[in-house]
């Protein structure tokens, strides 16, 4: 073969094997770095690093923690606050079961608990105008009504989201303003929240005096009508040392009586059908004698005689003849 043939088929033959070497390459790499199941690994290997942790971020302030500075007046006005939200005027248990705290005396505290409902009831006829809680996020406030008309009492229903809360609620009306705060718990809860109120109290006594008053008033008036006669004489001063005889028409005496000065005689209050009877004065009489008698002049006052002296014996005398009536009146012991 010539020497150029031989130079030729050389180049040939380089030229083929190139792609072949370009595949066996990567195969002979593998073939360093692969080892057989079961063999140990002669190739040197990186250690692993974890992961590094998160770096916890530092919370963010919600309220400033830059101390405020008061005055004397506003630590005193703060100061008095705090006696009233801590003043320890207890509450105490209703008729329902409701705790009942004096309005005004101190803070009211309303605990609740999750999926569970606090109420607040107010006074009957007193209706709201704005409601507001210091979180309304995570306390649910609702209105509910009992009753109708001027006894319709409105609650304030309350409901917390969650455990270990704390708030203020703030309640305006048509008559007063509250402001309770508010206690979630996990566990316990006070159902119903109510108040006495002052008012009511200052009611309450002055119904009962009025209505004292007016016992006394009475008893008083019944005093006087069973003591004292319309002529204005207490019946300790009087003397009813009296006995009636004769006869016994319509007109009959209820009572005799003498005051010392004047003496006195009340009828029925049925007045006098067939005219009011005469009043005469009976002195002694003989044994064959009858008993002389002397026209009495008198005053009607009301439904009595009134006698301008004391008298001894007399005798009321209505109709003449068979048709006459006569009671007679004498004073025992004279």
């Amino acid at each position: 073969m010539s020497e150029h043939k031989k130079n030729k088929a050389g180049l040939f033959l380089a030229s083929a094997l190139v792609p072949v070497l370009s595949l066996a390459v990567p195969a002979a790499a593998f073939a360093q770095t692969a080892s057989p199941p079961g063999a140990a690994s002669t190739t040197a290997t990186a250690p692993v690093v974890p992961p590094a942790a998160p770096v916890a971020l530092p919370p963010l302030p919600l309220i400033s923690s830059q101390p405020v500075h008061l005055t004397p007046k506003e630590a005193y006005g703060l100061k008095l606050a705090g006696e009233w939200k801590n003043h320890p005027d207890r509450p105490r248990r209703g008729q329902d079961g409701s705790v009942v705290y004096l309005y005004g005396a101190t803070m009211p505290v309303l605990i609740c608990t999750p999926l569970e409902v606090c109420a607040i009831r107010l006074q009957p006829g007193e209706v709201v105008n704005d409601v507001h809680a210091g979180d309304i996020a995570r306390w649910r406030i609702n209105p509910a009504t009992s009753g109708s008309g001027s006894d319709a009492t409105t609650y304030v229903v309350v409901k917390p989201t969650d455990a270990g809360l704390t708030t203020d609620l703030f309640i305006t009306t048509n008559r007063r303003s509250y402001t309770i705060k508010l206690i979630s718990d996990q566990h316990d809860w006070i159902p119903l929240l109510s108040f006495d109120y002052p008012s009511d109290i200052q009611a309450a006594w002055a119904s009962y005096r009025q209505h004292e008053s007016a016992d006394q008033q009475a008893a008083a008036a019944n005093y006087a009508r069973n003591t004292i006669p319309s002529t204005g004489q207490n019946l300790a001063n009087l003397d009813f040392n009296y006995r009636l005889s004769g006869d016994h028409p319509d007109w009959m005496p209820l009572r005799v009586y003498t005051d010392g000065l004047k003496t006195y005689i009340q009828f029925p209050g049925n007045g006098f059908p067939n005219g009011a009877p005469a009043l005469v004065e009976l002195g002694k009489g003989g044994l064959f004698t009858s008993a002389p008698t002397k026209i009495v002049n008198y005053r009607i006052v009301g439904d009595r005689y009134v006698v301008d002296q004391v008298l001894q014996r007399a005798a009321l005398i209505s109709g003449v003849g068979s048709d006459q009536e006569r009671v007679v009146i004498t004073h025992e012991g004279h």
